[in-house]
């Protein structure tokens, strides 16, 4: 039972309300963050509140800006990936928007892989029809193609490892001394590694990005980015950048998010495990011409996977033989019973898709007669990876 003084006051009931003080915290600890809400920040007094905002510090001016929930995930973002700065954004999408904003102006020029996640393509070529700034693709598994294609107004190239749907492993140390060697930026989208398996600032990358519905939530529950960086300088534009576009998050997504980043290792490991298992059983299948896994020595870009990453992430694909129909793949996906058809990965619940790739990119995929069939993505979750197997045999037996 609490008891409370209740000190008589001048003031009206409404008055006493909204200005009576909060409860003490002294003598109060625990392990979950706070949710700190609030659209005002008070400020002690007006020298505070006309003080310059420092943007690389913690800036309480206004609940958009920032607010402790907020600003201690993106401490422990940074921890774990090993940067100096972090900002969270609604999306990771909307980070790479960011940097790309932050980099590029009209009349300059930037790189993107031929394998990126399709909406980064979309993000370029609006840029080019708005703005005015360039783009140009490279062949991800061939770094050279980044050093013939740099031009004079390249300011940033992007990377993403493995790449989006066919997880081709790209040769990140080749492609980052280019980039520099020409005096651009660098940036990864770092979601399928989580800031655990690979480590973009021990590789001299100046941005990294990731997508915290991912393996950080970990609950399929909170949409959420962040960008990070240890260069000071590109940190700043991008920061800059997020504030004159009014970006924010939820402060009560953000205590979603710390909330997974408590068991993030356990459950990316675990995952990671089951999908291997899963992956290694649908080799031999006869329906299975190839399983795309970068765990897989005939995965494109494995000896630069096995040089860099200290993991694996628990998304893989199939390309089914060049026989099958997409019909027939399609059936595969809607015959799964502990399957669900979405898109994203690092949720409890096991996902699988048919995809699309350019034929472009099908060219270190086919076959010895140049065919490659359907593609199948699969997210693995926290399911048993013998139930999952044994529900992919079924479907896949009943369509072969």
């Amino acid at each position: 039972m609490s008891t409370f003084k209740h000190p008589k006051t001048a003031h009206g009931l409404s008055t006493n309300i909204v200005h009576s003080k909060p409860a003490s915290k002294e003598g109060f600890s625990s392990l979950p963050v706070p949710v700190y809400r609030g659209s005002s920040t008070f400020f002690d007094n007006t020298a505070a509140q006309r003080a310059t905002v420092n943007p690389l510090g913690l800036d309480y001016s206004y609940g958009l800006h920032g607010n402790p929930t907020q600003y201690t995930l993106a401490k422990k973002l940074a921890e774990i990936e090993g940067a100096t700065y972090a900002l969270v954004c609604p999306s990771g999408l909307t980070g790479i928007a960011l940097v790309a904003q932050a980099c590029l102006k009209t009349g300059d020029h930037w790189l993107i892989p031929e394998n990126v996640y399709g909406p980064v393509q979309a993000l370029a070529r609006s840029l080019k029809m708005d703005y005015g700034i360039e783009f140009s693709e490279y062949d991800p598994y061939d770094a050279a193609t980044v050093k013939a294609t740099l031009q004079a107004n390249t300011k940033l190239v992007w990377t993403e490892a493995p790449g989006s749907l066919t997880f081709e492993v790209p040769d990140l140390e080749a492609i980052v001394a280019f980039a520099k060697a020409h005096g651009a930026r660098t940036g990864i989208d770092n979601t399928w590694a989580a800031g655990i398996a690979y480590k973009p600032f021990e590789h001299e990358f100046d941005y990294s990005v990731q997508a915290l519905t991912k393996y950080q939530c970990g609950h399929a529950d909170v949409l959420m980015g962040a960008v990070l960086s240890d260069n000071t300088n590109a940190f700043a534009d991008v920061e800059r950048k997020n504030r004159v576009l009014g970006l924010g998050v939820s402060p009560a997504d953000c205590a979603l998010v710390l909330r997974g980043l408590l068991t993030l290792p356990l459950r990316y490991t675990q995952q990671a495990e089951s999908g291997l298992q899963v992956a290694r059983a649908l080799k031999d299948h006869p329906a299975v011409a190839k399983v795309l896994h970068p765990e897989f020595p005939e995965c494109p870009g494995h000896e630069f996977y096995k040089r860099d990453f200290k993991g694996f992430a628990s998304i893989f694909s199939l390309v089914l033989k060049p026989e099958f129909t997409d019909e027939q793949a399609c059936a595969v996906i809607d015959k799964l019973k502990l399957f669900k058809i979405a898109y994203s990965w690092g949720g409890p619940e096991s996902l699988g898709l048919v995809v699309n790739v350019p034929e472009s990119r099908k060219r270190y995929l086919a076959d010895a007669h140049g065919q490659c069939g359907p593609i199948l993505r699969l997210a693995i979750g926290l399911e048993e990876p013998a139930d999952l197997t044994a529900d992919l045999m079924q479907a896949l037996d009943k369509v072969s």
